[in-house]
């Protein structure tokens, strides 16, 4: 399966929160996912179809049936993290990911998740 991202584009951008002695900031943002999946057989791309309708709601995927592809709007949040606001990390924020986000985001953090 061939993905492409299309369309980056942040929207709402926190103000930088220091705790314990990391900056952290939360950013919405939205892109465009183009997955091929001509080259799978027909029951792999229904798995596909169903994952990705679970992940992003019906109204987010399309199928490009004259490409094989499908075509998603994504909408999604990170993290950025930063010790003097020069240099940044970012951790994608979902849900799913939250037992394992314990391990390197303050609590205050998680609770906007």
């Amino acid at each position: 399966m061939k993905i492409e991202v299309q369309n980056l584009q942040f929207g709402n951008i926190e103000k930088p929160e220091l705790i314990t002695g990391e900056y952290f900031s939360i950013s919405n943002y939205f892109l465009k996912l183009k997955c091929n999946v001509s080259s799978l057989n027909d029951d792999m791309k229904k798995k596909i179809s169903s994952a990705l309708t679970a992940k992003y709601g019906k109204n987010n995927v399309k199928y490009l049936a004259n490409e094989g592809s499908y075509l998603i709007n994504a909408s999604m949040r990170a993290c950025a993290i930063s010790k003097d606001k020069k240099a940044w990390k970012f951790v994608i924020l979902e849900k799913e990911y939250k037992s394992q986000l314990v391990k390197v985001l303050p609590k205050k953090i998680l609770d906007k998740i």
